[in-house]
Parts: C-alpha cells; structure tokens; sequence
C-alpha cells in the first residue's frame, strides 16, 4: 500500500511534467501525418485526372527516352518471344498459312499469294531474338537473326530483320504493324542507332562477308539482290523525274500518305525513316526531279533526308 501511495504521490508532482511531455509527442505525431499528407498530394497533382492504366503507360514512355542511345541493353533470346518468332517463321517455311494468320494477323490474302508463288526461301534456320520492351505496355521490339537458305546457294544467308510484337487480347504475343504510329516509327529509328543494335548489325555484316568469300555462288545472288534493289522502285514511290505539276512546299510541311525517308533523292537511297501520315518536317529543299530535302527530330535524333515532293503539302497549321 505504501508503495502505492508512494507512486500517486509521485504522479501529483509530476503531472505538469507529464502532460508536457505528452503534449510534444502529440505535436511530432501531428507534424509527422502533416508532411505525409502533403508528400500525397503531391504525388496526385503529378497523376490528377489520368487512370492507373494511364499513369503505368505515361511512365513506359518516359523509359524509352533513352532510345537510341550507348545505354539501351537488349534481352537475349526471351524464352516466349523466341518461341512465337521461331515458329512464324517455319510457317513460313512450310506455308502454314493458318499458323501465320494465328501469329501475323495483318497477313494478306495477296501476301499468301506472295508467299505460294516464292520457291526460293527454303528455311530458316539457327533463329536468335534480340528484343526490348516496346513503346506500348506488353509490346516487343525483335531484332531477328537466321541462317537463310534460298534455293541454288549452297551457303545460307545470314540475316537480320526487326518485328514488333505486342500481345492481343488474349494475351498473345503477336506480330504487330511497325509503321502503324509514328510513335513507334520514332521508337524503332532511335533503337536502330543505338551501340547495342548497330552492334548486332555489324555481326551480321561481318558474318555475310565471310560466307560470301567462301562462296562465289552466295557472292553473286547478294551482288545481283543488291543490284536489283538499286533497279527497282518501291511501289508506294513511283518517281516521276518529269513532273512539273508537283507544287514546291517550302517551310514547315506534313506527310500527306505514309512515306520513306531516303539518304538520297532517288528510291535508290537507304531508307533512312518513315513519316506517317500528318507527321510535320521542315522542308530544307525543292529539287528539281520532284523530291524534297527535310530535316525532322525523332527519338532525339535530328535526320536529314529525301522524300518526294508530292507526298508533302504546307502545314498551314504551324504559322502564325
């Protein structure tokens, strides 16, 4: 009992000491929820009036800023995205068609026809993927690597070609159209300058080369395809050197129709790009044989390039 009163005792003569206490550690509590508040609501101005899907999608493309430049790493053969690539391609091998449409659903009755009519691409073969995450949540840029046997040559090809995946509704993966925004144009141009893909691109060079050295037969088809393709015009950019009806844009202009960018005047230019159609450029020169030199800004990277005339008109909108 003593001890007891002895505590009351103790407590009446401390109680002011007490409360004070009680007090400062109700003014931290308070202040310590304050700053938490006020850090919230931050974070929901920065996010005010987008989904969550949104805001997930808005933080991707921050991430792809750095496209195009020395710190893009690819993924070295994804187990699902080589296994989708792997069998597009021996569909196509086969002509599987029903596999193609399941994994390729922009597969054209004129591509079937296309590919029926091509006996020349027999198989191929050793397929490796080389992919980054794409533009679009659960979407895939592919750099694709196989041996390609054509018929006549002895010595496969070895080949390097780009696909873009994303997955459907199903939650497939399947091969989507590259071109289809000038977002992901933007994308696959800044990708395609980047030490990691120039990289891959000067294996697959130094590879050919070699096995075109080893082999006269393989030498020639590559000189004769190279030949061809300097020959032929695309069929989306039929040049008419002779056109004077075509109006010089001058200024800022747009893309009237999907259309390549060039390295030079002519359809024989490395293709450089692609604008889709409204994409703004700024037009540096009308030449005389119908063809335009632009200057445009994609995934950081300021181009220089060539694109006829007639795919160009004023954009009226960009002047005050």
């Amino acid at each position: 009992m003593k001890n007891i009163k002895d505590i009351k005792e103790w407590i009446s003569d401390n109680l002011r000491y007490l409360l004070l206490g009680l007090a400062a550690l109700l003014v931290i509590v308070i202040i310590f929820l304050v700053i938490r508040l006020v850090t919230n609501w931050g974070k929901k101005e920065v996010y005010d009036g987008r989904t969550e899907a949104e805001t997930e999608q808005a933080g991707r493309k921050d991430e792809k800023e750095s496209y195009g430049k020395s710190n893009v790493s690819l993924v070295s053969n994804d187990k699902d995205i080589l296994d989708v690539i792997t069998r597009y391609y021996e569909a196509k091998a086969d002509k599987d068609y029903e596999t193609i449409r399941e994994i390729n659903p922009a597969f054209s009755a004129e591509d079937e026809a296309d590919l029926a009519n091509n006996n020349v691409f027999e198989s191929y073969d050793n397929i490796s993927v080389y992919s980054a995450e794409g533009i679009e949540k659960d979407s895939y840029l592919v750099y694709v690597y196989f041996d390609l046997k054509i018929s006549g040559v002895p010595t496969p090809i070895p080949t390097l070609v780009d696909e873009y995946l994303q997955k459907n509704d199903d939650g497939d993966l399947v091969i989507a159209d590259k071109y289809s925004t000038q977002e992901r144009v933007d994308f696959i141009e800044g990708m395609r300058t980047s030490d990691a893909v120039q990289g891959i691109a000067r294996e697959v060079n130094q590879k050919l080369e070699k096995a075109a050295e080893s082999d006269e037969e393989l030498k020639e088809y590559v000189e004769k395809a190279k030949a061809e393709k300097e020959k032929s015009s695309d069929s989306d950019e039929e040049e008419d050197t002779s056109s004077a009806d075509v109006p010089e844009v001058n200024g800022t202009a747009r893309a009237t129709t999907e259309v390549r960018v060039r390295s030079e005047a002519s359809t024989n230019g490395t293709i450089y790009g692609m604008l889709t159609t409204g994409f703004s450029v700024t037009v540096l020169e009308n030449l005389d044989n119908g063809w335009s030199k632009i200057r445009y800004t994609t995934g950081g990277v300021t181009i220089e390039g060539y694109v006829m005339t007639q795919y160009l008109e004023a954009d009226n909108s960009s002047q005050d």
